[in-house]
């Protein structure tokens, strides 16, 4: 049986709760937070992967960051070494439950579809939670 479509909110974004990257992933003690390995959507650039702050929130206090990337490979269980894109969350940010934290429309030119999402602390991120999955713009 699968799983019922999931939406945030009238108007907001709507995705398939089976496809989410990640659901209120609470973040790594000063260390990487990595996905699943997922397709990359390539609708003539109308697809967008989102990362959001989940349930709880997500912050960086004073000198705190979190670096985002998002990685390829050309083959299902390979190296994910083609950085595609990075985002930085400068010190002292704070983003509610639901709030965009990074967006990324990739190109249709892409080679590589086989994607995992890296997010990396430089602080004891535990209680810090992202929900991630793609949507069509």
């Amino acid at each position: 049986m699968g799983k019922e479509i999931a939406t945030n909110e009238i108007g907001g974004d709507l995705y398939s709760a089976q496809d989410l990257i990640f659901e209120n992933q609470n973040l790594a003690i000063s260390g990487d937070t990595v996905s699943s390995e997922f397709m990359l959507a390539q609708t003539l650039g109308g697809a967008q992967l989102k990362i959001v702050a989940g349930a709880d929130g997500c912050a960086t206090g004073v000198a705190e960051t979190l670096v985002i990337k998002v990685e390829t490979a050309p083959d299902s269980g390979g190296t994910f070494d083609n950085v595609i894109f990075t985002k930085t969350i400068p010190a002292s940010s704070t983003f509610a439950a639901g709030s965009d934290i990074a967006s990324f429309v990739p190109p249709r030119e892409l080679d590589e579809v086989y994607t995992k999402i890296t997010i990396t602390s430089d602080y004891d991120a535990t209680g810090q939670e992202v929900t991630a999955y793609q949507v069509i713009v």
